[in-house]
């Protein structure tokens, strides 16, 4: 493994952004916000966080569609199945009678 991620802080009153490792492969749906949202702010680009974490250019825009109709709730790995089933996901459970 390798050490602690980088982390960027574009200004001093901006967040800092922490990017996963190089090496990560249990991805998050926080992890999976950070590279979106690196990638959104110019921190790193789409090419490199593709070739960085190993992502096909297609799993990439998937997590930002993704990101952009649920934001980190929409990255969870159930809700990503079900938006490439086509299904799309109760915004409330049925209550049993």
């Amino acid at each position: 493994m390798q050490g602690p991620s980088p982390r960027i802080a574009r200004n001093s009153g901006e967040p800092n952004l922490e990017l996963p490792a190089t090496d990560t492969v249990r991805w998050s749906s926080r992890r999976k916000a950070a590279v979106v949202v690196a990638t959104r702010l110019g921190v790193i680009s789409r090419a490199e966080a593709c070739q960085r974490y190993m992502l096909s250019d297609e799993e990439l825009a998937c997590w930002e569609v993704a990101f952009n109709r649920r934001g980190i709730p929409g990255l969870r790995s159930a809700a990503l199945h079900l938006d490439r089933a086509g299904v799309e996901p109760a915004e409330k459970p049925a209550q049993a009678r």
